[in-house]
């Protein structure tokens, strides 16, 4: 189903300047000055034309970095060598003749010395040619060398980037950023609020960065096939959010043209602005609720300037991506209880931290792991950890004191998730009530269903929790069996699949009988095309990023439930995600 800014989007091809294709994950038009960036697990550095006088240090620090590398490789080997075997400790034999391989080598040195390009830039671009030429190849065996290289370039990269320490990089008012892809420990060090629209190599429409994107209102398109090589810094673009389109130095007539097409979406976003006063209510008098998921205390603002029931998800993680070490107790009760009090008496739900696996903190290394995705994160990671858990237990408890918040636990898988960490929660207050500070006694815990064994167990836990939060944008990862953060992955991610949304109505109904509440906090529940459909599925609270809300808000008032439960009824029946995004399209008309 199109909407009406998809209608209204010029058609792709005009213009002479170059015209990328990629995925539009984020709404919305902007145009700006192109910021190229290279990235690492842990920061970014701009990229950037360097000058003959910086040559020969660019140089020098590709041959330290080439140089920590190989150290690195050959540690792993005599590592994995002791532990698992010879065999296994072949594939750093690999990496390391890639590593020391002239024709690796040379053609970033020529970038550097040429081109005056950065060499962190240089790397990245060379990375980029070298894994597309090997995946034209159509031997299997040779295709695989690419993840090789790419492993290589990555390692030495991130030496260069973290030689140059945690410096802050200053983005120009305005700009477009764009990069090879932004993971959100880097997304949570950039100052976003002056950048107009992201524009990235990798990712999917349910990656971190496609969700941060959206709770920040920002336009974006990913998986633009070569950004990096084909942006460079002070181009001119066009980034087209709807349509998943980016311009690239374009005529004045396409400037004009998508002009016109901001100045029709403003003028839309006013019009909802007439929603904020109004209730969020059905046709036939139900009310929902409509909370926000917010990252920061800076979020809290535009959540209130929407008239949010509460928070239904404030994700604790950017508040240790920002810092060089673990926050303190105090640190963190001192961030959380202002968002507190700013909310106050509306709910608040602070969600543990929620790390790991495939969203890394630079100063809590952890193993390795050959699936990120089914790696340790969540509850299970800091279950592992103890005190770390304890200590932002106790800094949550603390504001509970003054405010009514919960504790929401992510990545449950069952059970045993749930009694472990409230004996830990129990062991925080007993500390508390002997140091003599106050705390909400009946403080409410909730589990995040967003792992199959936790949805199918739905009504098991329900007794051992006084809330439930629904995750779907991992709970369809881990159905479908779809990395959410791989592009490549995007036909079979779909959060419309049958199974999802049968999992979806189980969980609605356990929480019904058992009397628990439940909101969603996916993705999903921010797209206004899918609201009658969760409405009918039995959800009866929403939270999303501030910049849905009134969209959602909108959607809700046009709904009356028994046609919901209707239309839900037909979904459930049909055995594609194909046909129910059919049956919706037919529903809009």
């Amino acid at each position: 189903m199109k909407s009406d800014e998809q209608a209204r989007a010029p058609a792709s091809g005009a213009g002479k300047g170059a015209l990328l294709r990629g995925l539009a994950v984020s709404p919305g038009v902007a145009q700006g000055t192109a910021f190229a960036l290279v990235c690492s697990e842990r920061t970014a550095v701009p990229r950037r034309e360097i000058s003959a006088s910086e040559v020969d240090a660019e140089v020098a620090r590709f041959r330290a970095a080439l140089a920590r590398a190989e150290s690195e490789l050959v540690a792993l080997r005599q590592t994995v060598g002791e532990r698992i075997g010879a065999t296994e400790a072949e594939i750093f034999d690999a990496q390391l003749l890639v590593l020391g391989d002239a024709s690796f080598q040379h053609p970033v040195l020529s970038l550097v010395r040429d081109k005056h390009l950065n060499v962190e830039a240089a790397l990245s671009e060379v990375i980029e040619k070298f894994t597309h030429a090997f995946n034209e190849i159509p031997d299997p065996y040779l295709r695989e060398r690419a993840a090789d290289i790419r492993d290589v370039g990555r390692r030495v990269r991130d030496a260069l980037i973290e030689d140059r320490g945690q410096e802050i990089v200053e983005i120009p008012r305005g700009a477009i950023l764009v990069a090879d892809e932004l993971l959100p420990s880097v997304m949570a060090r950039l100052e976003l609020g002056q950048v107009r629209a992201l524009v990235t190599e990798r990712g999917g429409k349910f990656s971190h960065s496609s969700v941060l994107a959206r709770s920040l209102g920002l336009p974006a398109v990913v998986a633009v096939n070569e950004a990096s090589l084909s942006i460079k810094t002070g181009d001119q673009l066009v980034v087209d959010g709807i349509a998943g389109i980016v311009f690239v130095n374009p005529e004045r007539s396409v400037h004009k043209e998508y002009e016109r097409l901001e100045g029709e979406i403003r003028t839309d976003k006013q019009k909802l602005m007439e929603l904020v006063q109004l209730p969020s209510v059905t046709l036939d008098g139900t009310s929902i609720g409509l909370l926000a998921n917010v990252n920061k205390f800076a979020d809290t603002e535009a959540a209130l300037l929407y008239k949010a029931d509460g928070i239904g998800l404030y994700r604790t993680e950017f508040g240790y991506f920002v810092r060089g070490t673990f926050p303190t107790e105090d640190e963190q009760f001192e961030f959380l209880d202002r968002a507190a009090e700013r909310f106050h008496p509306r709910k608040v739900v602070f969600r543990l931290l929620d790390v790991g696996a495939d969203k890394p903190l630079a100063y809590f290394p952890l193993p390795a792991v050959k699936n990120p995705s089914l790696g340790q994160r969540g509850i299970r990671l800091l279950l592992e950890y103890p005190e770390l858990l304890k200590r932002q237990l106790r800094a949550f408890l603390r504001v509970s004191a003054r405010h009514p918040v919960s504790i929401l636990l992510p990545v449950v898988g069952g059970i045993e998730d749930v009694r472990r960490t409230r004996d830990i929660i129990e062991q925080a207050k007993r500390e508390l009530a002997a140091e003599g500070e106050r705390f909400d006694e009946q403080i409410p815990v909730g589990a995040m269903i967003e792992v199959p064994s936790a949805a199918l167990m739905a009504h098991r836990l329900a007794p051992e929790v006084d809330f439930f939060s629904l995750g779907t944008n991992d709970l369809a990862q881990y159905v479908l069996a779809a990395d959410r953060e791989d592009e490549h992955m995007t036909f079979y991610y779909q959060p419309l699949h049958p199974a999802v949304l049968g999992l979806i109505a189980s969980v609605a109904e356990a929480a019904r009988e058992s009397g628990r509440t439940l909101t969603l906090c996916g993705d999903m529940g921010g797209d206004p095309r899918y609201t009658e459909l969760l409405l009918g599925l039995g959800l009866r609270e929403l939270s999303v990023a501030p910049g849905e809300m009134l969209n959602v808000k909108q959607r809700i008032r046009e709904i009356d439930l028994a046609t919901a439960r209707e239309l839900a009824a037909a979904a459930l029946d049909l055995s594609s995600s194909a046909e129910i995004e059919k049956l919706l399209e037919a529903r809009a008309g």
